[in-house]
């Protein structure tokens, strides 16, 4: 599971739902052992340079649609 570290107050803690509390069998109270891992930040992927459909790719795309779907 990966959560943030939230700011309660003066203190900083870790929030869990109910439905993991649920998956877990776990309740108010109980005591748990966290493994802590600082997760790395995911690259951002440059979306940029994605080809876009061009009016013929489009056409084509019609074509298939009509052919494989009856529709286009």
């Amino acid at each position: 599971m990966i959560t943030k570290i939230k700011k309660w107050g003066n203190s900083f803690g870790v929030r869990l739902s109910k439905k993991e509390l649920e998956e877990y069998g776990l309740k108010e109270g109980d005591e748990v052992k966290i493994k802590i891992e600082k997760v790395k930040p995911k690259k951002e992927v440059d979306l940029s340079n994605i080809p876009t459909f061009s009016e013929t790719d489009k056409k084509v795309s019609e074509h298939h649609d009509k052919y494989l779907y009856g529709r286009g």
